[in-house]
């Protein structure tokens, strides 16, 4: 479709998938983007992967969102080419369809931004992200940054877009398009709306067999989406796609409120929070029973330590006198160990179980 799908044509193609349950994340020994797409240490990084995809496989999971990262894609195009290749073969392999996401306003000002550089890439050992002054650090005032705003580097960001459209947007390994990731984030409001709406408009230029979509993150007080950037996002989506880190009656709340508004098929592209009182136990189920696609965040434990709390938390961890209801002593997100095993076994259980009703439930259908 040149178009935005009908509500029919997305309901058609949501219903022939298997119920969608997976992760986001970057691989084990990747501290970020640039080492897991870079030419740097490629062959560790796809052993990590092929390991990881077995290990999801194991889990029960048949889906993985996976960031682009457009530095890597201008600076060494033949090799990220070969490894998106690459990534998608190995995912096949083990049955894992792929959602890529484009787009990102998770950013730090252009004060603190610094120029991605290749090969070893520096881990900053107990921070969320493996970074001190990520994006999830807190503090700043001055809207993020991002390449694309540079006039230089606008029309390679399109060129990148188009390239991986002309490729693969008749492929059936990737599953979905996340065209952005969290609009208007890091005080970015409606700087990046422009280049959401461009990208939309490049993929759909080739009439991809993959739905597209953009996510809300932020709610008001009755969990639905307020931002003009989120709105026009979920405007422009042939599925809906939103992020949701709350425990399980706001959850609830979010998922009615954008059922109520747009009725199309819905995929929860970010989940897991147990910081903030969201257990797997709870959220997993609920996301079975009303049959709405879902990725964690993390897999595994790695170099990007996002089982750290986030940044803006260091200030209440660093003091005695805390007694609300974050529960900082769990891991916020990622579901193993370095080692493989399970942080709790009891999560892993719960995945396996319920993804195991789903796959049930579409042979009785078939």
């Amino acid at each position: 479709m040149t178009t935005q799908w009908t509500k029919e044509q997305a309901w058609e193609w949501y219903n022939a998938q298997p119920w969608i349950r997976g992760w986001c994340g970057y691989p084990s020994n990747c501290v970020n983007r640039i080492a897991m797409w870079q030419e740097y240490n490629h062959r560790a990084v796809a052993e990590q992967i092929e390991y990881e995809f077995d290990l999801a496989k194991k889990t029960g999971y048949n889906a993985v969102r996976a960031v682009v990262q457009f530095e890597v894609w201008y600076h060494q195009h033949d090799s990220f080419m070969a490894n998106v290749e690459e990534y998608l073969t190995l995912a096949d392999k083990y049955g894992v369809k792929v959602m890529f996401v484009l787009g990102n306003d998770c950013c730090v000002p252009k004060a603190d931004y610094v120029p991605p550089t290749f090969g070893e890439q520096a881990v900053d050992w107990g921070y969320h992200s493996g970074i001190r002054r990520g994006p999830h650090a807190g503090g700043y005032t001055e809207p993020g940054y991002l390449p694309i705003d540079d006039p230089a580097y606008t029309a390679e960001y399109y060129r990148m877009v188009d390239e991986l459209a002309a490729k693969y947007a008749k492929d059936p390994r990737v599953q979905v398009w996340n065209v952005w990731n969290e609009i208007g984030n890091s005080r970015r409001e409606m700087m990046s709306v422009p280049y959401m709406e461009k990208f939309f408009e490049i993929l759909r230029s080739h009439d991809p067999i993959q739905p597209l979509t953009a996510e809300c993150y932020l709610y008001d007080n009755e969990q639905k989406p307020y931002t003009p950037a989120e709105l026009r996002a979920l405007e422009l989506s042939d599925i809906i796609s939103f992020h949701c880190y709350l425990p399980f009656a706001q959850t609830v709340q979010v998922i009615e409120a954008l059922h109520n508004a747009y009725g199309r098929p819905m995929v929860c592209t970010e989940w897991l929070h147990r910081i903030g009182n969201q257990r797997v136990e709870e959220i997993f189920p609920l996301f079975y029973l009303e049959k709405i696609g879902c990725y964690n965040w993390g897999l595994i434990q790695g170099y990007s330590q996002t089982y750290e709390p986030h940044g803006c938390f260091l200030e209440i961890i660093a003091d005695p006198k805390y007694h609300g209801s974050l529960q900082l002593h769990l891991w916020q997100h990622d579901l193993y160990r370095f080692n493989g095993l399970p942080y709790m076994a009891s999560e892993i259980a719960t995945i396996q179980k319920f993804s195991a009703l789903a796959d049930k439930r579409l042979r009785e259908m078939h």
